[in-house]
């Protein structure tokens, strides 16, 4: 096989949260502006800790927007989650074909392992690597050498898969091969000017890269 382990984002990349996480801003933006998010901004910092997102559009309230963003969130969350076609049963063949696998998010580790649990995805990540176990998170390497030191995998066994400049960035620093997913939410030549060293345009099309013929 071409890689011994794959790490991937989870929000825009296994799960599609679009709707909730756009919700929670325009919630959270409303309850104490009186006014509509700018989703272009939040949509622009998707792949980043959701304090960065929220120090731009309020900054004298921080404290208050994420306290109301994450009831909002986790109150709507089971409605409005969804998980990208063909997700799933890639997952389970990189799992039955012996690829060890890991989660590097920018949301807290159990909000995180909450998502995977609603497909019944979580036995199949040992290692989930949340916003609260890094000091920076990414566009910076630390949350990728983290996952790799868990799984006790070497940089050049590894691929990552996301959805954001910023998950190619910090898989990159960190000496890891990246898949951008053509799916984004993101506007596309953001990823593409990380130079992804593959593209999906489905999930399914992950198994090949891994080496895994259908």
């Amino acid at each position: 096989m071409t890689f011994k382990g794959v790490l991937f984002d989870l929000d825009g990349t296994l799960l599609d949260t679009n709707e909730l996480i756009l919700q929670s801003f325009q919630h959270t933006m409303r309850t104490h502006y009186n006014r509509d998010a700018d989703l272009a901004l939040a949509t622009a910092y998707f792949g980043k800790p959701l304090r960065d997102a929220l120090q731009e559009m309020g900054p004298d309230r921080v404290e208050e927007l994420l306290r109301t963003y994450r009831e909002f969130n986790l109150l709507h969350h089971d409605e409005l989650a969804k998980v990208f076609g063909g997700v799933v049963e890639t997952i389970q063949e990189l799992y039955a074909q012996g690829l060890r696998m890991a989660i590097v998010t920018s949301k807290t580790r159990n909000t995180a392992i909450r998502g995977l649990k609603l497909f019944a995805m979580d036995k199949y990540f040992p290692v989930v690597i949340g916003h609260e176990d890094c000091q920076r998170h990414k566009p910076y390497p630390e949350p990728v050498r983290c996952a790799l030191d868990k799984l006790g995998l070497p940089a050049a066994d590894c691929l990552m898969v996301g959805d954001s400049p910023f998950d190619l960035a910090s898989a990159r620093s960190a000496g890891v091969k990246t898949a951008a997913v053509r799916w984004t939410a993101v506007p596309w030549e953001l990823l593409l000017a990380e130079k992804p060293d593959y593209i999906l345009e489905t999930m399914g099309d992950l198994l090949a890269v891994c080496g895994i013929s259908r």
